[in-house]
């Protein structure tokens, strides 16, 4: 009965083909928006993609999200080395700036300042120069893709960052934070010159626990200094992604077109599925009147719908991942994650949508009467 049915599905090329091709619109467009729904909120983390060396990211306890901090003191930065079980400490700069170009034009950048010993923060990967380069006097390292919107800087050219004298010493590869901004690597000390920031200073203190330090308990020895909380790398970029969330449109947006996604892939299989299975009651009538049972019958309706989803989900994940590449080689700014979760639960979504929209073709194919073989 398997192989009979796929006969009867693969016969009408037409309405096949209008099946597979309406699947496959709905699985993209739900795992295209799905995975740059899942980028953006990557995205949120900032810095949190690249600093993997700290154990700790010690903050304000008011800070929301990694892209909006209350600067700490300095004297904050001694007192968590006198915390037992603290095996190092290092601040973080974090904050904005303003890059003039020749052509008179300005573009907002992220600036990051790491600690000029230990470059505890440093970027991911060095492209162009000497990472050890930034200990020069006023050295920035500018992120690679951003090299065309800071008029094609080469190494050796000079900036003017807040209206203070820069000298591009290399490029780096970084992921770049939610407002997709350029990435500028200096030292802590450079950069708080770049961006006077009053008496606090510190936008992040980042701690590394000794071996076979509990973390949670290091967490609370810290909290009981006060005005500051201790987070784990994941808990921060919890906190971020769940403020992004909340305190913004991107996850209502983004949850309307995936649904719309499955709603319109749903309305089009099942207008299309019955009326293939309607043009088709000739040949099920026979199959009842040689005595097929109506249980037969639908999981003939099943398997042919099984097939369509499986086809139609391929080939619309296939071209989400087209399109994936296609932005990644293309060095977009716009993020695309593709965890394996989101195809699964993309997968399971496509079948849902064609095993509802098989419901009305089996109970037309059980209700059929075999008198229709005659015409009566």
């Amino acid at each position: 009965m398997p192989r009979i049915a796929l006969q009867m599905l693969f016969g009408d090329r037409t309405k096949y083909l209008t099946l597979v091709l309406g699947l496959a619109f709905a699985t993209l467009l739900m795992v295209q928006q799905g995975a740059i729904f899942l980028g953006l909120l990557i995205q949120s983390t900032g810095a949190l993609q690249n600093v993997h060396q700290p154990d700790l990211w010690i903050t304000d306890p008011s800070t929301k999200w990694i892209g909006d901090s209350r600067s700490l003191s300095d004297d904050k930065l001694d007192r968590i080395r006198s915390v037992p079980g603290v095996k190092w400490v290092e601040p973080f700069f974090n904050n904005w700036a303003v890059v003039e170009l020749p052509d008179g034009n300005y573009y907002k950048v992220q600036l990051l300042g790491i600690p000029r010993q230990t470059m505890i923060g440093r970027p991911p990967a060095m492209v162009e120069g000497r990472l050890e380069d930034l200990r020069i006097p006023d050295a920035v390292i500018i992120e690679s893709t951003s090299r065309d919107k800071l008029n094609n800087v080469k190494v050796g050219d000079v900036l003017k960052l807040n209206d203070r004298r820069a000298v591009v010493v290399g490029f780096c590869s970084a992921k770049k934070g939610f407002e997709s901004n350029a990435i500028l690597y200096t030292t802590y000390d450079n950069a708080v010159r770049f961006t006077p920031v009053g008496r606090r200073k510190i936008s992040f203190i980042l701690v590394k626990a000794q071996e076979g330090m509990d973390l949670a308990t290091l967490q609370a020895r810290i909290d009981a200094i006060g005005d500051v909380v201790a987070l784990t790398p994941d808990q921060f970029r919890f906190r971020s992604i769940d403020f992004i969330l909340k305190m913004t449109g991107i996850g209502i947006n983004f949850g309307i077109t995936i649904v719309l996604g499955f709603i319109v892939g749903l309305a089009l299989s099942a207008a299309i599925f019955y009326q293939f299975t309607v043009e088709n009651l000739r040949a099920f009538a026979t199959l009842k009147a040689l005595g097929t049972a109506n249980h037969r019958l639908a999981v003939m309706v099943l398997v042919q719908a099984l097939a369509v989803g499986i086809i139609g989900y391929g080939l619309g994940a296939g071209l989400a991942a087209v399109f994936a590449l296609a932005s990644r080689q293309a060095q977009s700014e716009l993020t695309v994650f593709f965890p394996w979760q989101l195809l699964a639960l993309s997968f399971v979504a496509s079948m849902i949508c064609i095993g509802l929209a098989s419901l009305l073709s089996i109970r037309r194919v059980m209700t059929v009467s075999p008198g229709v073989v005659f015409g009566t």
